[in-house]
């Protein structure tokens, strides 16, 4: 299977430093499982600013050390458009959902944290999506429709309490089945 040259994580080299030009924004793409490095190259293409922060992981694979590089964020691709272009690039056929960003200098300040967290080459672990105390709601398996708070969390299951009758019980939930309210 013939591989690809090194993906470049954003387009062009000074994207977080450049101001986006009047008309156009930052944008967020949420893509296809595993179509960042896919919607990158699509944009690139284009010539539309995007970032794509990339971690390296290494792997054993048959005794061999295999080295890729990975999305920090699997799932996303931020991106410098127009809303125009922003229509174009829903064609890319790799985008599931785009999120158009009402606060610019919040993100991209997050942006640039994103570059730091990359660069640093510390090992890390994603947080669970739902912090402890905040309201959700259940929306798939039999307990769907049941609202409550999270009392605490891991990676894939929430504590969750649900107060029925003046009592307060609390049940494991798969996250994926969650809601924030």
């Amino acid at each position: 299977m013939p591989t690809l040259p090194p993906m470049p994580d954003r387009f062009p080299p000074d994207v977080l430093e450049a101001r986006a030009s009047s008309g156009s924004a930052w944008r967020v793409a949420r893509t296809r499982a595993r179509q960042e490095k896919k919607l990158a190259r699509w944009l690139a293409a284009r010539k539309l600013p995007y970032f794509l922060p990339l971690r390296r992981k290494t792997r054993n694979w048959r005794g061999r050390r295999i080295s890729s590089e990975e999305p920090l964020l699997p799932g996303y691709v931020f991106f410098v458009a127009s809303d125009e272009q922003a229509r174009l690039a829903m064609t890319s056929r790799c985008i599931v959902d785009r999120l158009d960003v009402a606060d610019q200098p919040a993100l991209l300040s997050e942006l640039h944290a994103l570059d730091r967290l990359a660069a640093s080459g510390r090992a890390f672990a994603e947080a669970p999506g739902f912090a402890p105390q905040r309201e959700v709601e259940i929306k798939a398996g039999p307990l769907a429709g049941l609202r409550g708070y999270v009392a605490a969390a891991a990676p894939g299951k929430v504590l969750l309490r649900l107060e029925i009758l003046g009592r307060s019980l609390e049940v494991a939930v798969d996250e994926t089945e969650l809601e924030a309210v």
